[in-house]
């Protein structure tokens, strides 16, 4: 039971930090292009490198943020991998 809740709370941790690395890129399109950001936001992928590379040149401000966020999405799939190989072999 204790290895299912991890699987669960691994999952909401990952896709909610890919949901604020949206919003981040939203965010940001927005500013940089208004609504037509908006919609190149939508329509174009921010890339895992190329994205805050770019941010940094324009903005002049090294994208922490994001990188945090990013961090705490990959620490969430790590804890959903633990959860579900565990429930997996029956433990």
């Amino acid at each position: 039971m204790g290895r299912g809740i991890l699987r669960v709370l691994g999952i909401v941790t990952f896709f909610a930090s890919g949901l604020l690395m949206f919003v981040f890129w939203m965010t940001a399109m927005y500013r940089w292009l208004g609504g037509l950001g908006v919609i190149l936001g939508l329509v174009l992928t921010p890339g895992a490198v190329v994205f805050p590379l770019v941010y940094w040149y324009v903005e002049d401000v090294f994208p922490t943020e994001y990188f945090a966020i990013w961090g705490v999405g990959l620490a969430g799939m790590f804890i959903a991998a633990i959860g579900g190989a565990a429930s997996d072999s029956g433990g």
